[in-house]
């Protein structure tokens, strides 16, 4: 049988413990083994120091707890109904709880009724108002276990969805729902470069903290833009913004969260390599657009992740890093959202899985930061490539054949003159 409003928890006899202390001091206090004395004094007709009264208190004892007669039965009685009160009153829920304290002030009057107020050493006004003290504590206690609970249980959804809904799960459990909104996010996929031949050449262990320093590092930037990390993949990093909480800047936080994730990996790299672990190289890609937003799985198992066309072409993305030795790629979308920032247009390809081309783009910088060298070589580099698109062969491969030797990556730059062969032979 289920009793109602019966709840017992791992703080229940803690709880106990400390309402029976708190009960200890209210008897002692009741019996008069503890007391204090407030005395009032006017001074103000007699002391020219503008001072008006002073305020003496000082402690005393009524009462001998060792040569005391005997309490008598209403006494122990009462003691009984308290001591239950603070052993019971814990297992269960604030109702119960309630209800347990308004029986136990029944049973305290009922007594007395029975032998008479005279016959107890404590006044049963006192015990009603230790009642009350003991209820009150009780109802603070469990305020102080939820709140404690509650954060506990924050930082624990915390580490499966993003803080934003964890938060917001908390305030409304009927927020968990598994329809979808769509929203216009970024996306970010962050992937290990050779992470074959890494795993290859380290045990287990020492694999497993290989990656949990990678996904720590990655993380931390990308929260500290405030993105949200959707998934781990095997080496890979998904990283969110604009959903669940809605922004208005996502395109430039992740930008922001990935060139700098590029920029600071030596400080990374120093670590593994204090440990005797292989450094790391990474390639990131990212795409703007609309995707729905939401939870996602079944009845076994759910998952809140956003799925879309932006979430591809930012995977697909994060692969040609590797074919054009740049650091990151970000889709024409994403350079659409920044007009502040500067880009060298890679190329445009239609990635797997999407049949409109997407044309794509490595970020160099913020316009007004970057040296005229630069900007003028990108200027190079986009004459190259309208010279290239019109079929002006000649002037195409001159330009690549500067850049390439002046600017780099070579490789990049051996790509396009390749294809600019291939394409005189057609």
């Amino acid at each position: 049988m289920k009793l109602p409003y019966y709840n017992p928890g791992r703080r229940s006899l803690t709880f106990s413990l400390l309402l029976v202390l708190a009960l200890t001091l209210l008897v002692l206090t009741g019996l008069g083994v503890f007391r204090l004395y407030f005395g009032f004094e006017w001074v103000a007709d007699t002391n020219d120091s503008g001072q008006l009264f002073t305020l003496n208190v000082r402690g005393g004892q009524s009462f001998n707890l060792f040569e005391a007669d005997s309490f008598g039965r209403t006494f122990w009685s009462s003691l009984l109904i308290l001591v239950m009160l603070c052993v019971l009153m814990p297992l269960f829920r604030l109702m119960g709880a309630a209800i347990m304290a308004m029986v136990a002030v029944a049973a305290l009057v009922f007594s007395h009724l029975q032998t008479g107020s005279s016959a107890s050493r404590i006044p049963m006004e006192f015990e009603l108002l230790m009642v009350l003290v003991l209820f009150g504590m009780y109802v603070l206690l469990s305020y102080i276990g939820e709140v404690r609970d509650r954060k506990r249980v924050h930082q624990l959804l915390s580490q499966y969805v993003p803080a934003e809904l964890a938060r917001e799960y908390q305030r409304d459990p009927q927020a968990v729902s598994r329809s979808g909104v769509q929203r216009e996010i970024s996306v970010l996929f962050c992937d290990v470069v050779g992470f074959t031949a890494t795993s290859e050449q380290l045990p287990p262990e020492q694999l497993a903290e290989w990656l949990n320093m990678y996904f720590t590092y990655v993380s931390r930037i990308v929260v500290r833009y405030r993105g949200s990390i959707d998934k781990y993949m095997g080496d890979s990093v998904m990283a969110v913004w604009g959903a669940p909480s809605r922004s208005d800047t996502h395109a430039h936080d992740a930008l922001c969260a990935g060139m700098d994730i590029q920029a600071e990996v030596e400080a990374l790299n120093e670590r593994y390599r204090e440990r005797n672990l292989p450094t790391v190289a990474m390639g990131i890609g990212i795409s703007t657009g609309p995707a729905m937003v939401g939870p996602l799985g079944s009845e076994y198992r759910m998952d809140y992740t956003v799925v879309g066309d932006s979430v591809n072409v930012a995977q697909r993305l994060e692969a040609q890093t590797r074919k054009y030795k740049v650091p990151v790629i970000v889709g024409d979308k994403t350079a659409v959202e920044l007009p502040e920032m500067v880009f060298r247009e890679l190329d445009t390809v239609t990635v797997t899985g999407r049949s409109q081309p997407v044309t794509m783009y490595e970020p160099l910088g913020v316009r007004n930061t970057l040296e005229v060298e630069v900007l003028q070589r990108v200027e190079l580099h986009d004459q190259a490539m309208a010279a290239s698109r019109a079929g002006d062969w000649d002037v195409a491969v001159a330009l690549f054949s500067q850049l390439r030797e002046e600017w780099g990556p070579a490789s990049m730059y051996d790509l396009y003159l390749r294809g600019i062969e291939q394409a005189r032979k057609i």
